[in-house]
């Protein structure tokens, strides 16, 4: 596996762009402004988000996912519309020529089709740096991803039973889609 320094930082699609986000207090703010707005929607399936209370918060969960490229652990990307921050896409747990990826939309960005564009992109990305396994964990009663994964061409291949848990349904299954490159 290459270098994830190498990886590209910015990722363009005919109506988005995916950019790595320095860990900057003015990029803290902004996203900090973002959660704020979508708190209620984005805690239902985005647990995290509630240990995100302060500007302060988030320039340390930025500075965690810029290491992540230094330690060749993981890239995490936003998901820009006409410059404006409507969600974020990451791949992290690299293991066996494999990764996994996560996401998550603002309320209202949902519906349109942009986080099929933005996974298509990064998988694209992924295939050529030399990934041959992508996977996505949804927690059992996300229809949202699971109608996602399904769209873009991912098998489910495992149910991991009573493994997670989401806000809006409790302790639930793990569903485990996976897609393959194709030679």
């Amino acid at each position: 596996m290459n270098n994830l320094s190498e990886f590209p930082q910015t990722i363009k699609t005919p109506r988005l762009v995916l950019r790595v986000v320095e860990p900057t207090e003015e990029n803290a703010t902004k996203l900090f402004n973002i959660i704020e707005q979508n708190r209620d929607y984005l805690m239902n399936w985005q647990g995290h988000f509630g240990e995100l209370k302060t500007v302060a918060d988030v320039v340390a969960y930025l500075n965690k996912r810029a290491k992540q490229i230094q330690t060749n652990t993981g890239v995490c990307f936003y998901i820009y519309l006409d410059n404006n921050i409507i969600g974020r896409i990451r791949f992290f747990d690299i293991h066996d020529n494999g990764c996994e990826i996560g996401y998550w939309l603002i309320e209202s960005a949902n519906g349109h089709g942009y986080m099929s564009e933005a996974l298509s992109a990064l998988e694209t990305e992924l295939f050529k740096f030399g990934f041959k396994k992508v996977t996505l964990d949804i927690d059992n009663g996300n229809t949202h991803s699971e109608n996602l994964a399904k769209r873009n061409g991912y098998k489910l291949a495992k149910r991991l039973l009573m493994n997670s848990w989401a806000k809006c349904v409790g302790k639930c299954d793990s569903l485990i889609y996976e897609k393959m490159q194709r030679d």
